[in-house]
């Protein structure tokens, strides 16, 4: 998936800074002898300060200040107007054709209530998908992440809404996210340029998801602080990988750590607070975890009643590792 904002130059927000870095050298030396008050006395009314060397009357200051203003009014304003998106998840190029949502990750909080009105789904020719979201909007406790369903009536098959109008992804096509440059913040200012997703679907993924070939990456060492790293064969929802999965020691106590993300949510790392002990642990996986389609450990997202039923899982699977001795 790409993402293209269209950012500020670096060095944008300095353009007053670099006026002055190439000035003259008798302006510099009329500056530095000219005070503050000398500068704003003309926009006063008031008659300018005479220069301190030659009596001569500086004329440009009021001028020069006032471009400099201008050019700092400019660089703020460009500033303001950086979109805010600083991520999407999934955040590969590919998701299957049944994918459910989009988790939207803002620098600050935006404005609540009007998301369907920023928010646009394309198809390859660049044509609008029609009614492709799901209505109900969700939003972090801080106001900086929207999950943006796309709709489960229409994605999952057999209901009215999928009969009706179809699903909203094909396999094998390509779509863009779009959204808004025009979304306005919380602080009442729009968001700045449009920021695009661009992915392609694959087939849909109907299976439950399988966590029986899910180890971790070894070797860890006891005495370190050596990251447990497990792959998965797909990539996973993001938000879940965050606060599904968790470390206990031996005698089922939490481990605390730092959770992180790799490989577009195909890897899973825990980095402890502090050295591993020896002995065993454990991964606890809840069975909510899901996929990009919605099938969890628990159950596939859709179930086909006249065949077998879901397997049977616990609400959580325990994934054992132990920190080998003679760690640094």
């Amino acid at each position: 998936m790409k993402i293209a904002p269209e950012k500020t130059p670096p060095g944008g927000a300095l353009v007053a800074s670099a006026g002055f870095g190439v000035a003259p050298k008798r302006t510099l030396q009329t500056r530095r002898r000219v005070s503050a008050r000398g500068f704003l006395c003309r926009a006063s009314g008031s008659p300018c300060r005479r220069d301190a060397g030659t009596g001569a009357r500086d004329e440009r200051a009021p001028r020069r200040l006032a471009l400099v203003l201008l050019l700092c009014s400019v660089a703020v304003l460009r500033g303001s107007a950086e979109p805010p998106v600083e991520a999407i998840y999934p955040s590969g190029d590919a998701v299957p054709a049944n994918h459910l949502k989009f988790y939207i990750h803002f620098s600050e909080p935006m404005r609540q209530g009007v998301f369907l009105d920023y928010c646009r789904l394309l198809d390859e020719r660049g044509n609008a998908v029609p009614e492709p979201f799901r209505e109900t909007e969700l939003w972090s406790e801080d106001g900086r992440r929207l999950t943006l369903w796309l709709h489960p009536g229409r994605q999952k098959t057999g209901v009215n809404l999928n009969t009706e109008l179809g699903p909203v992804l094909l396999p094998q096509r390509s779509c863009t996210l779009v959204i808004s440059g025009k979304w306005p913040r919380e602080s009442g200012a729009a968001a700045g340029e449009d920021f695009r997703k661009t992915f392609r679907t694959t087939e849909r993924a109907i299976q439950q998801l399988d966590c029986a070939t899910w180890r971790p990456l070894l070797p860890l060492r006891a005495g370190t602080m050596d990251p447990v790293v497990i792959r998965f064969a797909e990539p996973l929802d993001h938000a879940l990988l965050l606060r599904c999965l968790s470390v206990v020691d031996a005698s089922g106590g939490p481990v605390m750590g730092h959770v992180a993300t790799d490989d577009h949510e195909r890897v899973w790392r825990f980095t402890p607070d502090s050295p591993w002990r020896s002995g065993p642990h454990r991964v606890l996986v809840e069975s909510k975890l899901e996929d990009l389609a919605g099938n969890s450990i628990a159950r596939p997202f859709e179930v086909d009643l006249e065949a077998a039923p879901p397997r049977a899982m616990p609400a959580f699977v325990e994934i054992p590792f132990q920190p080998a001795r003679g760690g640094k």
